[in-house]
């Protein structure tokens, strides 16, 4: 397995939001990236690039230099990260079940009409109201160049 991390280039996300992510190999990478399958934790898009990624190298047992206070922080500081990175999922996905529940609450669901129904709209042949759907990614971002604003949502299940 191997860990890169990636930054989100999408103008929805301020000062692009950093992550990580784990592939099995480089070609898994590659992929899952030309399928569109990589989306930015935060906002959704599909605009994630792959940072400069140091390998992970197995470091000889230099422990005997190190003091036991040494140790202690080291252990410390492992599981503040550790504690840390767990907070920013939990609350990543807490946002985005509100968010989800917002949607549906605030939206007329479209389904696979998402696209054609967002043209109607800008074009003035029906009445704009807010909708939410389904569309490839292809057809997301041609809507996005006739100056449609869309927005991609990570709609992630309630069970989890």
């Amino acid at each position: 397995m191997i860990k890169y991390n990636l930054s989100c280039k999408s103008k929805y996300c301020n000062n692009g939001n950093n992550f990580e992510a784990w592939f099995q190999n480089i070609d898994s990478y590659e992929k899952q990236k030309k399928s569109g399958l990589i989306h930015c934790p935060t906002c959704g898009s599909d605009e994630v690039i792959k940072l400069l990624t140091t390998p992970n190298l197995k470091k000889s047992s230099n422990n005997n230099m190190l003091d036991n206070t040494d140790k202690k922080k080291m252990a410390d500081n492992n599981l503040n990260k550790n504690y840390i990175a767990k907070i920013n999922i939990n609350n990543i996905t807490t946002l985005l079940r509100t968010l989800k529940k917002e949607v549906q609450k605030n939206s007329i669901y479209v389904g696979d009409e998402f696209v054609n129904q967002a043209r109607l709209m800008k074009q003035g042949a029906i009445e704009e109201k807010p909708i939410y759907g389904h569309g490839s990614k292809k057809d997301i971002d041609e809507l996005r160049e006739d100056g449609i604003d869309v927005i991609d949502i990570p709609w992630i299940s309630d069970d989890h």
